[in-house]
């Protein structure tokens, strides 16, 4: 009997190491797998962007050729192409000219301030010469400005010193 138990000893030893050796592979092969693929990511990734490179190159080449194939076309595409910048660049301007306009009438100009603050002075002056007794306003010199349709009006003249 003691024979039968140390095979199953040995037995038992013996699948635990091939299973901890299965498993050590496993994971080195699941550990190369995602390098793999991460790998296989960035290698997606440089062509996308080479692609797009060349691409646009080609692109431009094309271009280049059909341009000189078709310069009427050409022209016509480059003058539209500058009628959309001065579009743009004449919308900045008017935007920023509105909101100038805006801002200087929501903050008051300076003439608006000096005019007010002058009227409110001659405003306090008119109250203030109502309310005193200073007697009689010296009368003004009239001077008319309609005559009777003849050519020199001596009313129009100003008076010679």
């Amino acid at each position: 009997m003691t024979f039968r138990s140390s095979r199953k000893r040995t037995a038992g030893k013996a699948k635990e190491a091939v299973t901890e050796q299965v498993s050590d592979r496993t994971d080195d092969l699941v550990a190369a797998l995602d390098a793999a693929r991460e790998a296989l990511a960035r290698a997606y990734a440089a062509a996308g962007r080479k692609g797009a490179e060349l691409g646009a190159e080609l692109g431009k080449q094309a271009s280049e050729a059909a341009d000189k194939l078709m310069p009427e076309r050409a022209r016509q595409r480059r003058r539209d192409a500058a009628r959309r910048r001065n579009r743009k660049l004449v919308a900045g301007a008017a935007g920023l000219t509105l909101l100038g306009v805006a801002f200087s009438r929501l903050a008051g100009g300076k003439g608006d301030r000096e005019r007010l603050e002058g009227q409110a002075e001659h405003d306090a002056g008119w109250v203030a010469e109502s309310t005193s007794d200073a007697g009689p306003v010296p009368s003004a010199e009239v001077t008319q400005l309609h005559g009777n349709g003849s050519g020199a009006d001596a009313a129009r003249t100003p008076p010679a010193n």
